[in-house]
């Protein structure tokens, strides 16, 4: 176990410091990158974007671990109070 530390530890150890400084030399470049502000919409203007359809219903079934309860969620319809 001993003669394994130096040839696998040290070039993973080497990877690691390389795969840090980059990180890092990245976050240093990318931080004067300014991005459009997002704009806020509020209730009384007027929606411009187009509909979004949002549907469980593409979704396989799946086998779930513990048995049919009321509290169990399989993804295949949304459904509640209003």
């Amino acid at each position: 176990m001993e003669d394994l530390i130096v040839p696998i530890g040290l070039p993973i150890t080497i990877l690691v410091l390389v795969a840090v400084a980059l990180c890092v030399a990245s976050m240093i470049f990318s931080g004067g990158v300014k991005y459009p502000a997002v704009q806020q919409y509020k209730l009384g203007e007027q929606w411009t974007q187009a509909p979004l359809l949002f549907s469980a219903t593409e979704i396989a079934p799946m086998a779930l671990a513990t048995h049919g309860e009321e509290t169990d969620v399989d993804g295949g319809a949304a459904n509640g109070k209003w």
